[in-house]
């Protein structure tokens, strides 16, 4: 079963800065090599209700903090974008969402968190429970960078969290997410749909 897409943030916090060097580490041969790191953390609507006061409903959510093409404003909004104007990193041609996109390649590693963080039960709690069993980051994703011809491999496209709930009348409202990510920036064609 494909995992249920949350879009709706309710909260969005995060932070980018150029990732330090290790001692003796060579300098990043031109922008495009340098590395990131990118903290995101925020809050999603799940809206998840259950259905069954003696059966677990298991369910798969996707939350992907970190879209293609910022809105309202898809070359200030976010933290890509800022870094991008922020730190003066040559753009290609275009607008991004039309003739490319942003995407982040991931490093090996990363801090990936998820818990409930709003719940409902209404009227009388029989038997009530709610999960967040594990999460996971999603399938990645591998394309070319339009700038510089070299392959982009693990571009990140969000968490999978997996998620339970019980009682017909329970629900999940909200998901908390806490995810570190060290990477670089990279611009690759429009449109790809994660």
């Amino acid at each position: 079963m494909d995992p249920i897409t949350l879009q709706n943030f309710t909260g969005q916090n995060w932070l980018i800065t150029p990732a330090a060097l290790a001692v003796g580490e060579p300098r990043p041969a031109s922008i495009y090599h340098q590395k990131w790191l990118l903290v995101l953390s925020g809050v999603v609507d799940a809206n998840l209700e259950g259905n069954s006061s003696a059966e677990w409903l298991q369910e798969t959510v996707s939350i992907n903090p970190l879209p293609l093409v910022a809105v309202p404003n898809p070359t200030t909004t976010g933290p890509l974008n800022w870094a991008i104007s922020h730190y003066s990193i040559p753009r290609p041609p275009g607008t991004p969402g039309n003739n490319y996109n942003i995407v982040f390649s991931l490093e090996p590693g990363g801090g990936l968190f998820a818990s409930l963080s709003s719940i409902f039960n209404q009227n009388q709690s029989i038997n009530s429970g709610f999960a967040v069993n594990t999460w996971r980051p999603t399938h990645q994703y591998n394309d070319v960078d339009i700038l510089t011809n070299q392959s982009v491999n693990n571009i990140f496209t969000g968490i999978n969290v997996d998620v339970a709930i019980r009682d017909t009348d329970a629900w999940i409202l909200r998901i908390g997410y806490n995810i570190t990510l060290v990477g670089t920036i990279h611009f690759i064609k429009a449109p790809v749909i994660f």
